[in-house]
């Protein structure tokens, strides 16, 4: 480093996520329509989460169903940002729950 160089800047951690994030999934309000819970899935597969799990051949593939399959990447989005519970909130349709929505092969990490 030369004279008069200014110091770089030091290296911010990432933040860590809340201690309590592993008990915590994001799941789709009962009410929440078929419609809504589209655009849910649309939106987190969107962002660049990993939705293989719910395509055709995936091990989340079953049920088929818009609500199955949106859980699924609105938990994944959830996770992908840290379990921030804000995260969870896709326009009121989603709610936070510690019951864990894994079946056989479909883990919900």
């Amino acid at each position: 480093m030369k004279p008069g160089q200014p110091l770089p800047k030091p290296v911010q951690p990432m933040p860590s996520p809340p201690a309590d994030n592993a008990k915590k999934f994001c799941v789709p309000k009962p009410e929440a329509t078929d419609a809504q819970l589209q655009n849910n899935l649309d939106y987190a597969c969107g962002q660049g989460i990993d939705c293989r799990p719910i395509q055709a051949g995936g091990v989340c593939v079953e049920p088929a169903t818009v609500r199955s399959r949106a859980a699924f990447a609105m938990n994944s989005y959830f996770k992908s940002k840290l379990g921030v519970d804000s995260a969870c909130d896709f326009g009121g349709t989603g709610q936070l729950t510690t019951v864990d929505p894994s079946y056989g092969n479909c883990r919900y990490v």
